[in-house]
């Protein structure tokens, strides 16, 4: 196996946080047993991200359209073993949902979108919002702050920057920059910000692994979190069917992290900068 990186390069202790968007009642605990079972095997979290009213807009593994509600059992009782944190992933999944300017829409989106997820897993917390297509306005990201949310998304979201700060944006994107950055702290709220998302179906296996493992060493380089961002649809085809090459990357690189001592996963509503 090759090595992560060079074991005494970087001594601060990499934080790992695994994302995983697009979880609604459609999704298989089968499917994300495969993607994770060794990550909850030896007790690491994943961040299922949750989107509260299944629509159209939800993307879903193909043959997998029909609702299952034992997902919500099995997500129940991992948040029960410490082993999943639950995050609100928009309300319907529809592009712009969260765009708008409007208080009082904000607030009923919210609202009712956290009634649906009670609903779905009672008494368990949701404490993190994670944005549907990374798309929302200055005023939603402010009314989840003043709620104490925590948020992750992509920095240029986070933080709409001023024309230089775009410059700056793109500049850092052509040059190949991994796409992660500090923790911001707000009051009660922590905003995590990723840019990039390492494991997709639209380039090659070695490629997402390539890049995986260059994340990871400017990540600890730097005492960043290493936020990893799945789409557990992308790891898979049609009829439910694995993408064999794509899920090796995957579990070759899990398995990379968890065998180095300084590496710790964790969620975002439980992180904690590293000393």
């Amino acid at each position: 196996m090759v090595a992560l990186f060079p074991v005494t390069a970087f001594p601060p202790k990499l934080t790992v946080i695994v994302r995983d968007d697009d979880i609604s009642a459609c999704t298989r605990s089968e499917v994300l047993q495969v993607l994770y079972g060794g990550l909850w095997a030896q007790g690491s979290p994943v961040c299922l991200a949750v989107v509260p009213l299944l629509s159209e807009q939800v993307p879903q593994v193909a043959g997998h359209q029909g609702p299952d509600p034992g997902v919500w059992a099995f997500s129940r009782e991992l948040v029960g073993s410490g082993r999943a944190e639950i995050a609100m992933h928009g309300y319907r999944h529809a592009p712009g949902e969260w765009a708008g300017s409007d208080p009082a829409t904000l607030c009923r989106l919210l609202d009712d979108g956290l009634a649906q997820m009670e609903t779905a897993l009672p008494g368990v917390p949701v404490r993190t919002f994670i944005p549907p297509h990374e798309r929302f306005s200055p005023a939603a990201r402010d009314l989840l702050i003043e709620r104490g949310f925590s948020i992750c998304t992509t920095s240029a979201n986070m933080f709409p920057p001023n024309r230089l700060g775009w410059l700056a944006y793109r500049l850092r994107l052509r040059l190949g920059r991994p796409g992660f950055y500090p923790v911001v702290h707000r009051g009660s709220s922590c905003l995590f910000a990723a840019d990039t998302y390492l494991f997709t179906s639209d380039v090659s296996p070695a490629v997402c692994l390539r890049r995986a493992r260059l994340a990871a060493g400017f990540c600890a380089r730097f005492g960043y979190p290493l936020v990893i961002v799945n789409h557990h649809w992308h790891f898979f085809e049609g009829a439910g069917r694995p993408r064999p090459a794509l899920l090796a990357a995957w579990h070759e690189f899990v398995a990379e992290l968890a065998a180095r001592d300084d590496v710790a996963f964790t969620t975002f509503a439980a992180y904690k900068a590293p000393p």
